[in-house]
C-alpha cells in the first residue's frame, strides 16, 4: 500500500530536518530530543486510579513503577509493559498519556515499568526488572483491585525487545510467573540487523540501522548478537512461551524479523496471531496526534490485548 498523505508530511517534515548521528551529542540531550513526542501523543484520560510503586530487584535498585487501574465492571488482568526508546531513553512520564488510554481501551491495568536506562544500566538490566515487575504483581495485583492470576507482558520497539527476552527469562525459571499474553508492537527480535526490510526501509523511515547499531552497543556491549535474551529470534526454544499478539509495519525496517518470530512460535507451537498493518511506519504509535495509523495502531491492538486477557468491558471513551 503507499503511503497516506499524513503519513507522507509526516516523513518530509522529518526529513526537512534530520536527526544528528547517533552518538554524536551528549546522552542527556540525545534523551531530550525525545521531549516533543509528548504534545504529539494523546489527550490526557481519566483512569479509575494510578499507583506509584517500588519494586524490588535482585542485585540492584528497585525499580519505578506506576500502575494505571481502567474503570471497569469487574477485575482486571494486569499488563507488564516496556516502553520503547533504544533502550538508551524515553520515560514512562513523557508517554503518560499513551499509557492511560492503553489502559482504558483493553479493560487491563498496565504496569507501565520506567526501567533504568542503558548505558548506565547495560543488558539484561531492564529485562530483570520487568521480570522483577511480573512477579511482584502475581503477588500484590490482588491488593490494588487487580487480577494476579491473569499476567500478560508487552512492549513497542525495544520495548518489544525486553517484553520477549522477559518471556523467555520466565519460560527457563524454576518457578515462573506463567503470562497468560505477550504482545509485540513492531518489536527489535534480531540484533543482526540484516533483513531483506532493513535493506529496504533502513534509511529513509526515521528509524535507521546506523541508530539501532548504536544502541545495541550502549545497551548490550560486547554482547553477542545472537544471544537469545538481546535476539529472541535467535533462541534455540521457544517452547513453553503464551500466546502472543505481533504486530509489524509494513514500512517498519523491523518487519520482517517480527514477522520470522511469528513463524517461528508457531513452529514450536506457540498459539500466534500476527497482524501486519499496511502503510504503517515504525514512529507511528508516537505520533497519534499527526498519523490516524498510529492511534488505529494503539486502539485495535489494545482492544485486541484485553480480549486474549478476557478482560472486562472497559467504560466507554471518546476516541483521541
Amino acid at each position: 500500500m503507499p503511503l497516506d498523505e499524513q503519513t507522507r508530511a509526516f516523513l518530509e517534515a522529518s526529513r526537512a530536518k534530520p536527526s544528528a548521528p547517533p552518538g554524536s551529542m551528549p546522552l542527556d540531550e540525545f534523551r531530550a530530543a525525545v521531549e516533543p513526542f509528548r504534545a504529539l501523543g494523546f489527550e490526557r484520560e481519566e483512569v479509575a486510579a494510578v499507583h506509584d510503586v517500588s519494586v524490588p530487584v535482585e542485585d540492584g535498585p528497585d525499580v519505578p513503577v506506576r500502575l494505571y487501574v481502567p474503570d471497569v465492571d469487574g477485575t482486571p488482568p494486569v499488563v507488564v509493559w516496556a516502553h520503547g526508546g533504544s533502550w538508551v531513553r524515553v520515560t514512562v512520564d513523557l508517554l503518560e498519556n499513551h499509557f492511560r488510554v492503553y489502559a482504558n481501551r483493553s479493560g487491563c491495568a498496565i504496569a507501565a515499568v520506567d526501567y533504568h536506562l542503558a548505558p548506565e544500566s547495560p543488558f539484561p538490566r531492564a529485562i530483570e526488572e520487568v521480570h522483577a515487575t511480573a512477579r511482584w504483581a502475581r503477588r500484590e495485583a490482588g491488593a490494588y483491585g487487580c487480577d494476579p492470576a491473569r499476567i500478560g507482558v508487552a512492549g513497542e520497539s525495544s520495548g518489544g525487545n525486553i517484553a520477549a527476552a522477559a518471556a523467555l527469562l520466565d519460560a527457563g525459571c524454576e518457578e515462573p510467573v506463567g503470562f497468560a499474553h505477550q504482545t509485540l508492537i513492531a518489536p527489535v527480535l534480531d540484533a543482526r540487523f540484516d533483513t531483506p526490510s532493513w535493506d529496504e526501509l533502513g534509511a529513509d523511515y526515521l528509524l535507521t540501522k546506523a541508530q539501532l547499531v548504536w544502541a545495541v552497543e550502549q545497551y548490550a556491549p560486547g554482547v553477542p548478537p545472537t544471544e537469545p535474551l538481546l535476539s529472541p529470534l535467535c533462541a534455540t526454544s521457544l517452547a513453553g512461551l503464551p500466546p502472543t499478539l505481533i504486530v509489524t509495519g509494513e514500512y517498519d525496517p523491523l518487519r520482517d524479523e517480527g514477522e520470522r518470530y511469528a513463524e517461528a512460535l508457531r513452529e514450536a507451537g506457540v498459539a500466534v496471531e500476527h497482524v501486519r498493518r499496511p502503510g504503517l511506519i515504525h514512529h507511528a504509535i508516537m505520533v497519534p496526534r499527526l498519523l490516524d495509523r498510529g492511534r488505529q495502531l494503539v486502539e485495535e491492538t489494545t482492544a485486541a490485548i484485553g480480549r486474549a486477557l478476557a478482560a472486562p468491558q472497559p467504560a466507554a471513551q471518546p476516541l483521541r
